[in-house]
């Protein structure tokens, strides 16, 4: 008994060691001594993120009718003239309701009446609309998600133009003449009250603005680069809306120039000069990337610097900008991103290692840029010594040098 014992046991410890030999070796195999990244193109930006205050030179547009509806005419960011009409104020919303509708079903009317003239024409193939309704339902949506109106009712109008013309293309039958009939009438009876309403011109030659917020009088435009402070640019961020008379309905941009007032931190701002142009992205607005000059540069206060940068574009959506998250664009490039830790200089040359198969091999690259942890690599295409797309770049790993063959 006790030799069978001694057996069972001896056969067990057995077992162990080779299943304990296997899991080693198996370990072994699926382990490397060395951390590596894939090499992928990236389009990667250096930007200064930051909040700026909006400075326009801007004046109220009054009325005497300070109890009615008043209804702008004229878009937002829109150049008028003296004497131009830019509103129209009524004496109650339902006037301005009627207006309105009278607006709307005039366009229609055109709408159906140049679709009517279309009907039996020769189109495209209809294949060839479908990338049309595609991108413009795209538009459509990204539209209704931004929530601007105009840039709503264009979308809008682009989609039903496209999927009306893809009807026609496939012998879709629109009579149209009955819905204009329709149409007209509805816009006769509208017409055959009185609207009481009277039109409020620009005194003055400006850009219009139809809204109001309360921030046009924080900063005097005239003085806007005077005793320019990050204390100061921080109150104009804090600052709370003033109470506007209720006989404001609008007003106007005199000067064509307009300014984005921030706070960027020191070793951001070593790469902004006064006078060197820069692009500047709203990320949360529809206005997207725009051209801007740095028109002010303060001094350190800290480890922070005023900025005031200068832009001369004007629209509907750059119209109504006040308190904005922006990112100015320092640099922007499209290369490789790699890890400081992978770059060595071996002879004289920047290079990193990477991994083909069980081979180590030298790739030289060029430096774009350098930051604490990475640095930017262009792309070399006509020479096969340079690191290349899709390489495993060794960031991590001893005894490293091009012809090593890992077991």
């Amino acid at each position: 008994m006790n030799k069978e014992l001694i057996k069972k046991i001896a056969v067990s410890i057995v077992g162990v060691l080779i299943i304990v030999y296997f899991i080693g070796k198996a370990v072994h195999v699926n382990s490397s001594p060395y951390q590596t990244e894939l090499v992928m193109e990236r389009n990667i930006r250096n930007t200064i993120e930051t909040k700026a205050f909006v400075v326009r030179d801007e004046s109220f547009l009054t009325t005497e009718a300070s109890k009615g509806t008043i209804v702008s005419v004229a878009e937002d960011g829109k150049r008028v003239g003296t004497g131009e009409t830019v509103a129209i104020s009524f004496m109650d919303s339902a006037s301005a309701a009627r207006y309105v509708k009278i607006n709307d079903l005039e366009s229609e009317i055109s709408y159906y009446t140049k679709l009517k003239k279309r009907v039996g024409i020769g189109t495209n193939s209809p294949s060839s609309y479908a990338e049309i309704i595609d991108n413009a339902t795209i538009n459509y949506i990204e539209a209704a998600q931004n929530g601007i109106n105009s840039e709503y009712n264009n979308a809008l109008t682009t989609l039903r133009d496209a999927i009306t013309t893809r009807q026609l293309a496939v012998g879709t039958e629109i009579v149209v003449d009955d819905k204009i009939t329709e149409l007209e009438t509805e816009l006769a009876k509208l017409k055959s009250g009185s609207l009481g309403y009277s039109e409020i011109a620009s005194p003055t030659p400006g850009y219009y603005i139809g809204s109001v917020d309360g921030y046009e009088n924080i900063v005097e435009y005239n003085s806007i680069l005077e005793d320019v402070s990050v204390n100061s640019i921080d109150s104009y961020l804090s600052s709370n809306a003033e109470k506007i008379n209720d006989n404001v309905m609008g007003k106007l941009v005199d000067e064509f120039n307009w300014y984005l007032m921030c706070v960027v931190p020191y070793d951001d701002s070593v790469k902004l000069s006064e006078g060197k142009s820069v692009f500047v992205n709203l990320p949360n607005t529809a206005v997207g990337e725009i051209t801007c000059t740095v028109a002010y540069k303060g001094e350190k206060e800290g480890n922070k610097v005023p900025i005031v940068l200068k832009c001369g574009i004007m629209n509907r959506d750059i119209a109504n900008l006040r308190i904005e998250d922006i990112e100015i664009i320092l640099s922007s490039y499209t290369g490789y991103k790699i890890s400081n830790d992978a770059i060595y200089e071996v002879d004289g040359q920047i290079g990193v290692y990477i991994l083909r198969g069980d081979i180590i091999q030298f790739r030289k690259v060029k430096i774009s840029e350098s930051y604490q942890d990475y640095s930017i690599v262009e792309k070399v295409s006509d020479d096969s010594s340079y690191l290349k797309q899709y390489d495993t770049v060794i960031t991590e790993g001893t005894d490293l040098y091009d012809g090593k063959v890992v077991s």
